[in-house]
């Protein structure tokens, strides 16, 4: 869960509609990144297209999310997650 978080708060912070570039998260190899990208992206929480992680694209946090990162982000506080 801890790499979902991660990943949504990347897109949240840099993620743009032309976006080009890599996604560097400390302690994680790329391809368990990207991985995890794209389930956020086939679970709708984030609008990947499908030339941004080779050239450039959208990469976009969704309505749903921004909510789900922000329920993250309170269950961290609450210490239930």
């Amino acid at each position: 869960m801890k790499l979902v978080r991660l990943v949504l708060e990347f897109v949240e912070q840099h993620g743009s509609g032309r976006f080009k570039g890599k996604i560097p998260i400390e302690g994680y190899e790329r391809d368990a990144i990207i991985y995890h990208l794209q389930l956020l992206a086939d679970s709708g929480y984030v609008n990947l297209g499908q030339e941004t992680l080779l050239n450039m694209g959208p990469l976009l946090l969704t309505w749903k999310g921004c909510d789900y990162l922000d329920e993250l982000r309170r269950g961290e506080q609450g210490g239930t997650k």
